[in-house]
């Protein structure tokens, strides 16, 4: 996946020009200077197609790897639900951490030269992350940081909330990671992703906190809600972003979050309606299997053991029947949010059986070649707490032109 613009060597805010200092990422005796789709020749003069750019011999931080694809670091990476949306409009992300392996198989799984690493970012801080790009040779630092700390502790989903949730803890360990990097590689932007829980009590303090940490750290920071729904996505699935420019470089564009692009919202029929009956859950099934019998080695839920199956709407509504784990699905309206717990998957709108794994994917937005591996309760916890892919790749395309296009970058001499 290419980006859709030429190569640039530079960024500026106005007339400035930006480089990162020397020694960080390159050693100040290097006589080249990374600029995708360009040459240097021995008297220093970059050429990026029809242009030339006058440069120092001291190294400079570039926007673009030279696969024309911009860094960025992932944290908390999950499947790849976020990523992907990146990926798509031309963001690469060169180390994509979490700490779970089951997790990291599944983000491998769809990537032809995945980058991951299993590491417990509760227990580690910015300079370990900087050591394991080093470690790794990643000779173009990331320009922005990508992620959303677990949100299980602020989901309405969440029937047992508590104030003093350990996962709580990872949103200003997310803030202090963002320091130290920003301190050392002067990075662009980043996204922090989670849930509309976030924003009420008794979290909405925390968040506060989080927005004020990460604006002494170098950012001015921006807070916008997206819903699924306003961006192809067939699910009603609110969810708060959170986006930091570097201050010191782009303090005169400000931000602004992407606008719908849906106006006639899809429903589950559109989405699901054509797809045929899944396998049942057996222990002894393995994705080869699944997806010669299926289609899609995801196409697979548990068999239905309530004596309530098959399950009719009117009959729940006639008894009073307001049970989670029996929610069935409307064919001509969105799904609601997929926030499974405890395997409470939400009924087939025939009323028969569960969604299998596969029907919740492409109800989050996943694309249909996409897969999850591990195990089926693994799976249902992956699908539940992904980014959907449509709204993260409207965020990334708003943050690339507004940080990117054409406007803010040098295009004649550096001075």
């Amino acid at each position: 996946m290419t980006a859709d613009r030429p190569s640039v060597p530079r960024v500026c805010r106005g007339q400035q020009s930006i480089a990162v200092a020397p020694g960080r990422w390159a050693s100040a005796t290097e006589t080249h200077v990374r600029v995708v789709a360009s040459t240097q020749n021995a008297s220093g003069k970059v050429s990026a197609n029809t242009s030339t750019y006058a440069v120092e011999q001291t190294p400079i931080k570039t926007t673009v790897t030279p696969t024309g694809k911009i860094p960025v670091l992932s944290l908390f990476c999950g499947a790849g639900g976020l990523d992907l949306g990146f990926e798509r409009v031309g963001f690469h992300p060169v180390l994509a951490i979490d700490q779970d392996p089951v997790v990291l198989a599944s983000y491998d799984a769809n990537r032809l030269e995945p980058a991951t690493a299993d590491m417990d970012l509760s227990l580690k801080d910015g300079g370990s992350i900087l050591r394991l790009l080093k470690m790794r040779g990643i000779i173009e630092p990331p320009v922005g940081v990508i992620g959303g700390p677990p949100c299980q502790a602020f989901s309405q989903a969440n029937v047992f909330k508590r104030s003093d949730d350990p996962r709580s803890f990872l949103t200003m360990r997310y803030a202090s990671i963002l320091r130290h990097l920003n301190s050392e590689l002067n990075i662009d932007f980043f996204v922090f992703e989670n849930v509309i829980g976030i924003t009420r009590a008794p979290h909405g303090g925390l968040l506060k906190l989080f927005k004020e940490e990460i604006e002494q750290a170098g950012f001015n920071v921006y807070e916008g809600e997206l819903d699924g729904l306003s961006f192809g996505v067939p699910q009603r699935r609110r969810r708060i972003f959170v986006v930091g420019l570097n201050s010191s470089k782009f303090d005169n564009i400000g931000f602004s979050f992407p606008a719908a692009s849906i106006s006639c919202p899809l429903t589950v029929r559109d989405t699901i309606g054509n797809l045929g009956e899944p396998l049942f859950f057996r222990r002894d099934l393995d994705p080869k299997e699944i997806k010669e019998l299926a289609g899609h080695q995801n196409h697979w839920t548990m068999r239905p053991r309530s004596k309530r199956f098959p399950i009719r709407k009117d009959d729940l509504h006639s008894r009073g029947i307001r049970s989670r784990s029996l929610r069935i699905l409307d064919w001509e309206k969105p799904s609601p949010t997929i926030a499974y717990g405890h395997r409470e998957i939400y009924v087939h709108p025939d009323g028969l059986r569960r969604l299998s794994i596969f029907e919740s994917m492409l109800l989050q937005g996943f694309p249909r070649e996409y897969v999850l591996t591990g195990s089926l309760s693994a799976q249902v916890r992956m699908v539940s707490d992904a980014v959907s892919p449509p709204v993260a790749q409207a965020l990334a395309m708003a943050i690339k032109q507004q940080l990117y296009d054409a406007s803010k970058i040098c295009t004649g001499n550096a001075p």
